[in-house]
Formats: structure tokens, sequence, C-alpha cells
């Protein structure tokens, strides 16, 4: 049985953004913090409980803010173990990268490692929320105290993502969300910076609009970070919706991560018991990289489009200096696959995906003993 390719983005009701978009037509303003802009930013703050949070044209300008609003300098601790935008939005700053491998099961930092990779150059943690999975917060909190560094965690994955009952966005001295269209929640293109201190939430409001501050006189360096208001109004008619989006997306992956447990041996991604993710990626990591070219063959030829994620360790890249391998994840990024969900997959194409992946990795696979699933 094969099904046509279809795209896993969300679409909102086009009557409600043609809305939406209309009312923004008709305000004459289509850019410079708008209605529309200062609407999404205060919904979104009260759905995500959090109580500074400022929205970008991208998660990677986000990203650099955030940096900006805490003043970092020298060498910044963070994972080679995400999209390049990671790393790259600290080069483009003039920070310094220093990789911490990752955990072999949760893809995100290994907290036990990082004391070890602090310099007198380091000023902050950068751990990634990888695929929505809540990195663990308190023991990087702890690290973070005992050698007085900043912590910003890379939520781009993590729109609804929970850490023991509140929003993982709440955690650190600021989080970072991508609202890139591929994510649940979207604006299009877009982005958002979480602060904690209402003094770093302000330097970021300055920064993103150019440096300029609420008398209209520029007072710092700053940059146009700014969101559009037609880029918010996408957002706003996603919002209503994002509850069910959510609970979608858990009942399909929920359903194919037991198919997966009951049929294959393959590798799935280890979820925080602390935390609840929101289910936006489905990894599956194969023994090696040949079973895996054989899983993305065949579930093309079934109309699926799955991922690789990510193609290559952040501390391979051409404009980072050579440092210690990364042997988890440089393995990692061989062997691992995220498959595709969309809001409203049937249980007949979950069955197709998981068949295909049992089919190569079957249970009783020999490769298991020195896989580790």
């Amino acid at each position: 049985m094969a099904f046509q390719p279809h795209s896993v983005i969300n679409i909102p009701d086009e009557e409600r953004f043609t809305a939406l978009v209309r009312k923004v037509f008709s305000s004459g303003r289509l850019t410079n913090n708008g209605a529309a802009v200062r609407e999404l930013e205060s919904r979104l703050a009260e759905y995500l409980r959090v109580d500074y949070l400022l929205l970008t044209s991208s998660g990677t300008l986000a990203l650099q803010i955030a940096y900006r609003a805490l003043e970092l300098t020298g060498e910044i601790i963070t994972t080679p173990f995400s999209w390049v935008t990671t790393v790259s939005s600290l080069r483009w700053v003039g920070l310094q990268a220093r990789f911490v491998d990752i955990e072999p099961r949760s893809y995100n930092i290994d907290p036990t490692r990082i004391a070890a990779a602090v310099t007198p150059s380091s000023s902050a943690i950068l751990a990634v929320h990888t695929f929505g999975n809540p990195a663990d917060v308190d023991a990087i909190e702890a690290v973070a105290r005992q050698h007085q560094l900043r912590t910003i965690y890379d939520a781009a994955h993590a729109f609804g993502t929970t850490y023991q009952d509140r929003s993982v966005l709440s955690y650190g001295d600021a989080s970072v969300l991508s609202l890139h269209a591929t994510k649940l929640f979207h604006t299009i293109e877009g982005g958002a910076v979480i602060l904690k201190e209402r003094d770093a939430y302000e330097r970021a409001k300055c920064a993103i609009n150019n440096g300029l501050g609420s008398n209209g006189e520029v007072q710092a360096l700053g940059i146009n970070g700014r969101l559009s208001e037609l880029h918010a109004a996408m957002g706003l008619a996603l919002l209503d919706d994002i509850d069910g989006v959510l609970r979608s997306r858990r009942q399909s992956a929920e359903y194919l991560r037991s198919f997966l447990r009951a049929h294959s041996s393959a590798q799935l991604q280890q979820l925080n018991p602390s935390g609840e993710t929101n289910h936006g990626y489905l990894p599956v990591v194969f023994p090696d990289g040949q079973i895996r070219d054989r899983a993305i063959s065949a579930l093309t030829r079934a109309g699926f489009v799955p991922r690789t994620y990510f193609d290559a360790p952040l501390n391979r890249l051409p404009f980072i200096a050579a440092g210690a391998p990364m042997p988890i994840t440089e393995s990692l990024t061989e062997r691992i696959l995220c498959l595709p969900l969309r809001i409203g997959i049937s249980i007949a194409e979950l069955d197709v995906m998981g068949k295909i992946i049992g089919t190569l990795c079957p249970v009783m696979s020999p490769l298991i003993r020195t896989y580790g699933a």
C-alpha cells in the first residue's frame, strides 16, 4: 500500500487567516510592532506561562539577541548535536563554541561532562532540548551555579514542551523558540526569545528594534529583528488550535513508539521522565548507516518523507576550530532518521511505517547485542 507524499507543515484555517490579514491591511500597518505582533506576544506569554517574551524575525536571530541581552563573552559550552544555527549564531557574534558530547539515549548534552569543559573564558552553557525532549535542566543549572555561568536553552523544537509541570521555556536565563514553518506552531518565518530578567528583556527589546529606545532615539547597538504583522497573523490563526495539534501529535507518536517497541529493535529516543515532549519529531536510530539508507528508500517508496537529523556534527563544521572528538554524536548522525508525522495521520500509515522499520530491524536481530537498543 503506497501513500501519496504529504506535507508535515501545520496550515491554519484559510478563512481565519484571511480575516486576520484583512484586519492587518485595514490598519495600514504592516510592521514595526503593530497590533498583531503585540497581541501574539501577549497571548504566547500567557499560553506558555512566561513573563518576558519577544517575537523576532527568526529563531537564529532570537539566539543572537539572547547572547547580546545576557552580555555574553568568550566561550559558550554547547552540544555538537543540533541544527547548524545553534553554533553559527555564536560565531556570527564573535563567540566561541566549546563542545560537550551528548547522552547516548536522550540525545541531549551530557551534564556530567560540562564541568570538565569549563575554562576561565566560559560565560554560558547553551543546551538544546533535542527534538523537543527536555534536557536535564536541574543538572545543567547546578553546574551553571557552581561555575557562575549563564544558561541558555535552544528550544527551537520545544513549543508546548513542559518540565516538572512548567513550560520548559521558563527555565534558564534565556530560552529561544524557532517559529519556522516546519515547527508545530509557527509564523512561517520567525522566532521568539524568552528572558528571565527584566533588564535583559529591555536590552533585547531595544536590540531587535535597531537599538531604538522607547523615546525613538538610538540608545544601543541594534539590528532589525522585528516580526511583521503578516507573520504574526499566521501565528494568531494557528494558536487557537495548538492544543489539538499537540494532542494529535502525542497520540500518533505514542502509537508508533509502542508499535516499534513491540516489533523492532531500532533505538528510540529516551524521553525525560520529568517532562512532556511535544512529539514534534520521532527519531529512530539504526544499527548502521546502510540500514538507515535502506529505510529511507523504503519509506520514500511508500510515500513518506523521512528526514536525517543532523547531517554533520557541529564540531566538524569548516568554520569551527578542530577540537576533541565527539564519538557519541558522530556515530548518531550517521544512523538517525526522523519519521514523518502530521496532523491527522492515519493508523494505517503509522502501521506501514512501523512495519518497514520492523522488517529492517527485527526484534530478534543479532545486532541488538552490539547495538544496545
